[in-house]
């Protein structure tokens, strides 16, 4: 169980505490369990301090609650059933989105196949790169002991994202879907569930590092900048107006560096906030 503290710069002296234990099923749910608490009785949930709130204040916490319990309820992907266009006809397929580049979803895809069910993916590699990678006369005994054909499309989609459409098939013609092997296609739908899980879990951690390192050594360049503009200020003092007015232009253009690192390691930091988000939200469909 975890909690979750919400401020705000309206009224600095509460801080709303939610419990995200999983008891809300539906935003309905959480909206009434929060609106019940904010009524203007004795508070033992919501408050470190006993009062009555008025209709504006109860207005605005109930808002900045049910706003962020609805963002923790959010799934990071959703996995439909599709169809794709393979061999000229329509088949019966999984298509999920992910943050990551085709090329990444690839290369995981490979990995975890070949890791968990010893099962090399053909079509990537340093040579190759096709929109459709598969592995072929497999047996894959999370769905079924025959031998089949695991096939993936990863192409690019909106916003810098990929979108995975994947589908098998026992022999050339038999591809498996919802009507005529709902079976194996229920155990298809849990091994991309499996995958996206490891696979999103893993991406956005590297994402949060590597950002957190970009932030790191942006504030390391800012401390030396300062060093630097503070030892340049104090050499001006002593030195010719010629000499002292070239320091100063220094200075300046470090002081334009440091601004614009700032300015990256705000974003830097909102975008690793985005991902905590996202992780939280690296749900089973």
């Amino acid at each position: 169980m975890s909690l979750l503290i919400f401020k705000n710069d309206f009224y600095p002296n509460y801080e709303i505490i939610i419990q995200n234990s999983g008891i809300f099923e539906t935003p309905q749910a959480a909206f009434n369990f929060i609106y019940l608490s904010t009524q203007p009785i004795s508070y033992n949930f919501g408050l470190y301090k006993k009062q009555t709130l008025s209709m504006k204040k109860q207005f605005v916490i109930l808002a900045l609650a049910l706003a962020f319990c609805l963002q923790l309820s959010a799934q990071t992907y959703k996995i439909d059933t599709s169809a794709i266009n393979f061999e000229n006809q329509l088949r019966p397929c999984f298509t999920v989105k992910y943050d990551a580049s085709p090329k990444e979803v690839k290369k995981a895809w490979d990995d975890y196949f070949k890791k968990t069910y010893d099962v090399k993916v053909k079509g990537i590699g340093f040579l190759t790169n096709k929109e459709v990678i598969t592995a072929t006369d497999i047996t894959l005994v999370a769905v079924s002991d025959k031998r089949m054909n695991l096939y993936a499309s990863v192409v690019d989609a909106p916003g810098e994202r990929s979108e995975l459409s994947y589908f098998m098939s026992f022999g050339y013609d038999f591809f498996i879907g919802a009507d005529n092997y709902p079976t194996e296609f229920a155990a298809m739908k849990k091994i991309l569930n499996d995958f996206s899980v490891e696979f999103l879990t893993d991406f956005y951690y590297s994402e949060a590092s590597r950002m957190t390192s970009e932030i790191k050594g942006l504030e390391k360049d800012i401390k030396q900048n300062n060093k630097s503009i503070k030892k340049n200020t104090k050499k001006a003092r002593k030195e010719s107006k010629e000499v002292a007015n070239g320091l100063s232009a220094k200075n300046t253009s470090m002081e334009m560096e440091n601004d614009q690192a700032k300015k990256k390691i705000e974003e830097l930091s909102k975008a690793i906030d985005e991902i905590k988000v996202k992780q939280a939200g690296v749900k089973r469909n």
